[in-house]
């Protein structure tokens, strides 16, 4: 079975949450003792050369290169001239024109659950493209049930068409390791003392960062707060919104925002906090709480969506609506050291039901199953 793959996003300088889907699938199937034989398409270069000797000769790298259309015409041509059985779209949105059955990867519809948060082009794309993408797809890969849900009542998607695949950890996340570097960024010598982290890759509304500065400045004035370090992207006027706000509530010299993290990095910021706080609004997964159980440290996250199907009994779960509940636990959490030792064996516990090679194992069935259908 030959197997095409977009993989555009192992050409990404700074993966995102699903750019991370895709680098950590690809690399996991290059692992696989038996796989199909699979070529993984990009437009330009792989970013990370770590990543390129991973995969080694196991998966062929193929750059498309196209001054325009490379979705729409490039990458179908080629598909077409390397008779490619199935093609897998990581990304949810499919060319017009396919020469071969095609998978597609749906990882949440935050845009249907929260659409005020979007601006008019992306909305109007997500709400025109996505749903015809999957109607063509032949096979839909859902990344948790409730991912699987929303598309059933929300997009009227069968469900027998749908199959939950759960993401994996990186081995980069675990207990054993060091702490970030005095220099890994501004502020990075402040965390000798542990931190509050909160890593969700974004400053998008729905990942909820206003309250969780206002919860921290609340628990701040009931018991000794370490820093906090609020992770993601910069160069946003969202950021200067939270900074602005953080001056308000009095907390500016108690706030780290340090921008976009490397993996190893993150890895080490979650080794140094004493508990991850990831109280998203809505998640179609939820990787980041993943991460810090995997590391070792205590996790406070939301009870709705995904996130509840992730943490299992491993989290403290809050309404991520509710500051003074979050305020709450941050306190219950730094104050009680056996509470903080029987989360971490939990989510250590937790974390290992999930693995990248499960993933890659069970993505390789459903190209076999969209191959096999008629």
């Amino acid at each position: 079975m030959r197997v095409g793959i977009d993989a555009r996003s192992l050409t990404a300088a700074r993966p995102s949450g699903v750019e991370h889907y895709v680098i950590n699938l690809i690399r996991s199937l290059a692992a696989l003792p038996e796989r199909p034989d699979i070529t993984a398409y990009t437009d330009g270069p792989l970013a990370d050369a770590e990543v390129e000797e991973a995969i080694g000769d196991k998966i062929q790298i193929k750059a498309v290169r196209a001054r325009r259309g490379w979705l729409r015409g490039a990458l179908p041509w080629r598909l077409w001239r390397d008779r490619v059985q199935v093609a897998h779209f990581p990304s949810t949105i499919l060319p017009p024109l396919l020469p071969c059955p095609a998978v597609v990867t749906v990882h949440d519809l935050a845009w249907m659950h929260y659409p005020e948060t979007y601006e008019a082009a992306d909305l109007e794309m997500q709400t025109q493209v996505v749903p015809r993408s999957i109607r063509r797809a032949r096979r839909v890969i859902a990344v948790s049930e409730n991912t699987a849900r929303d598309l059933v009542e929300m997009l009227g998607v069968p469900r027998d068409k749908i199959t939950v695949v759960a993401l994996g950890v990186s081995s980069e996340f675990s207990p054993e390791g060091g702490r970030p570097a005095r220099d890994a960024f501004s502020g990075a010598e402040r965390l000798a003392e542990g931190c509050v982290l909160h890593a969700a890759g974004g400053f998008h509304p729905r990942k909820n960062v206003a309250r969780v500065l206002e919860a921290y400045a609340r628990a701040k004035g009931r018991c000794e707060m370490p820093p906090l370090v609020v992770a993601g992207g910069q160069g946003s006027q969202s950021l200067e919104d939270l900074k602005g706000q953080t001056v308000r509530l009095g907390i500016a010299e108690d706030v780290i925002f340090p921008g976009h993290l490397p993996e190893a990095v993150l890895a080490a910021c979650l080794r140094a906090a004493v508990v991850a706080v990831y109280p998203s609004l809505y998640e179609g997964f939820g990787l980041p709480i993943l991460e810090a159980m995997a590391s070792g440290t205590p996790v406070i996250t939301s009870d709705r969506s995904s996130m509840v199907e992730v943490a299992g009994e491993a989290a403290l779960l809050v309404n991520p609506e509710d500051v003074e509940e979050l305020a709450s636990a941050l306190v219950r959490v730094l104050s009680d050291e056996a509470l903080r030792g029987d989360l971490k064996a939990r989510g250590l516990t937790r974390s290992r039901e999930f693995s990248w090679q499960r993933t890659a194992q069970q993505t390789v069935a459903v190209y076999r199953r969209a191959a096999r259908a008629g």
